[in-house]
């Protein structure tokens, strides 16, 4: 299954020709058409299509490719999708997993705002301010957590699906939501904003791409699905008459893409917290650190002039032996350019090495000068990031803390034949 936005040139014929006369269609009105997903199933062409808010899934005529597909009227052989489809979670250790399955309802904590919310006006405005009431409230977490309980309570509809992802077993329940928002303190009193469900169906989480499953892992209490809504209705509701869709256990092609996009996530975090946490002089200290991680023995020097030399490392212990290692740092989001790349290089001895650091990159002039010094590193921003994952365990306390990395292992698909 692959996620897609435009139409025509990448999907057979029988796709292209329905995307036209879908657009032409008064369905239409509801808004633009777009191509939600399309997958190639055995004898039909499977293709998920929104409207607005409106979905729908099922397969173009494959028949008509007889008449050349010339003429307009196509039938789109599926069904029209009325709910939405959202995620939801029992509590970061399961703890309201008994009220989901033995009592028949969804469950979620906010007890900042422990009291029935339907009496507040349906507005986030007035949702932010019952949260605000919460004096150990972040003001950050303010708006997330009362975006989440105003679509708890307003914007999720009786009939609209629920995924509930289920961490005792490892599986993913499908469920109707059966009632309106609830306020109940009993049984769990932890979980009192509540809504009926009605449990339809449970598949094992190895039924399910890995694009789907990295969906569910935000890290949101409640949230709509909406980049693999078209895989989870098709596994947990499969329209009459499809067939049995190809299971991700044997080909799943976003397995690769989901673990570039945990790497991505990785460095774009170590990045924000470089250019944020550290930017200016306590960047200086940080990468005395990380030398020191990599072997060195190392130290910031005191901050005397921006130009100067900020950390000194080398390899043996009373720093004698060349080569020593004389480094520049930059929080800078732009380029460097070669006129301080060469002021910082005039301050190296030939039996010295310069190193200067970027968050940011270098412009050509400044990398071709560096080219033609044997003792001169430029290292920008993306490298940094890499030192910084690479050398991670070995950062001291002060700095782990600073950049909070859990270490995981996700697939190698260059190993991969």
């Amino acid at each position: 299954m692959r996620p897609a936005s435009s139409p025509a040139r990448r999907f057979p014929r029988t796709v292209a020709s329905t995307w036209s006369d879908l657009n032409r269609s008064p369905a239409t009105q509801a808004g633009p058409a777009k191509i939600l997903a399309f997958e190639r199933d055995g004898a039909h062409d499977r293709l998920s299509i929104s409207f607005g808010s409106k979905i729908l899934e099922g397969f173009p005529d494959r028949s008509a490719q007889a008449d050349g597909l010339d003429h307009p009227g196509r039938p789109f052989h599926g069904r029209k999708m009325s709910y939405r489809v959202w995620a939801i979670r029992a509590g970061g250790e399961s703890e309201a997993d008994p009220l989901f399955i033995e009592n028949g309802l969804l469950a979620v904590s906010f007890l900042s705002v422990d009291r029935d919310v339907s009496a507040l006006p349906a507005q986030r405005a007035a949702f932010k301010a019952a949260f605000a009431e919460d004096r150990g409230q972040k003001p950050s977490a303010i708006p997330i957590q009362a975006g989440q309980l105003f679509r708890f309570v307003h914007e999720m509809k009786i009939g609209d699906r629920v995924v509930y992802p289920r961490k005792i077993d490892r599986t993913l329940l499908w469920g109707e939501i059966s009632t309106p928002y609830l306020y109940d303190r009993s049984t769990n009193p932890d979980f009192p904003h509540r809504r009926g469900v009605r449990w339809l169906k449970s598949l094992a989480r190895e039924e399910f791409s890995q694009g789907a499953l990295y969906e569910l892992g935000a890290t949101l209490t409640i949230f709509e699905i909406r980049n693999f809504v078209a895989e989870f209705v098709r596994r947990f509701e499969p329209p009459a008459g499809a067939g049995e869709s190809a299971s991700a256990l044997v080909e799943d092609d976003t397995q690769a893409v989901v673990a570039r996009d945990i790497v991505e996530t990785t460095r774009d975090f170590i990045s924000k917290k470089l250019k944020t946490e550290l930017k200016g002089s306590p960047i200086e200290p940080f990468v005395a650190d990380l030398f020191r991680a990599m072997g060195y023995n190392a130290h910031a020097t005191r901050a005397s002039r921006d130009d100067g030399i900020d950390v000194i490392a080398h390899r043996d212990e009373l720093g004698i032996e060349p080569p020593i290692l004389k480094i520049q740092v930059k929080a800078h989001d732009g380029n460097i350019g070669a006129d301080l790349v060469k002021s910082f290089y005039a301050m190296i001895h030939e039996r010295d090495v310069g190193i200067y650091i970027a968050t940011g990159g270098y412009t050509a002039a400044a990398r071709e000068f560096a080219r033609a010094k044997a003792n001169l590193k430029l290292i920008d921003g993306a490298e940094f990031v890499g030192l910084v994952e690479k050398y991670y365990d070995g950062l001291g306390v002060k700095f782990r803390k600073l950049i909070p990395l859990k270490r995981l292992l996700v697939p190698d698909f260059e190993q991969v034949e």
